[in-house]
């Protein structure tokens, strides 16, 4: 178990490298400069690829902390989000019928992604990717005109 000067420390260390690549992404929104190559502000701070007059030392368990960050998010792609769900079945059949409902969907809503999956013995069609519940509602009326059965639920989506 980690004492708590231990966890006081790296909540700082955490709490300073987030105020650091704001500070960065704001200087780095602000320049002039385009193609410079290393997508990473916290890189392109390290190489000095800026100008101007602002220095900056980094303390080793920042930039350790920085890096797990970026190789964590890295494995986790999308972002918390909803989708519409239309069609879920487990019966004989349920695949063909996943298929035919999706068809149905893609020819009347040509522009809204759709998703089917299998989920523990259950053949689902899912459909848009929503950052908001509020931006699915505005969608679900207009899919419960063709698919009543259609509801709202959270999901992993990638925008």
């Amino acid at each position: 178990m980690i004492n708590f000067e231990a966890q006081f420390i790296m909540k700082t260390s955490f709490t300073i490298a987030i105020v650091i690549l704001s500070a960065s992404l704001v200087m780095f929104g602000q320049s002039n400069r385009q193609g410079t190559g290393s997508t990473d502000p916290l890189t392109r701070l390290q190489q000095k690829e800026m100008t101007g007059n602002v220095i900056l030392s980094f303390d080793s368990l920042i930039i350790e902390n920085y890096n797990k960050h970026l190789v964590q998010n890295s494995k986790n792609r999308g972002v918390e989000g909803y989708r519409i769900r239309i069609f879920s079945d487990n019966g004989q059949g349920a695949k063909d019928h996943q298929m035919q409902v999706r068809a149905k969907f893609l020819s009347i809503y040509p522009d809204i992604p759709t998703y089917p999956k299998y989920e523990g013995s259950y053949y689902k069609v899912y459909v848009g990717n929503f950052r908001t519940r509020r931006d699915a509602m505005k969608i679900l009326d207009t899919i419960r005109r063709n698919f009543p059965d259609a509801f709202i639920v959270e999901y992993k989506i990638v925008l």
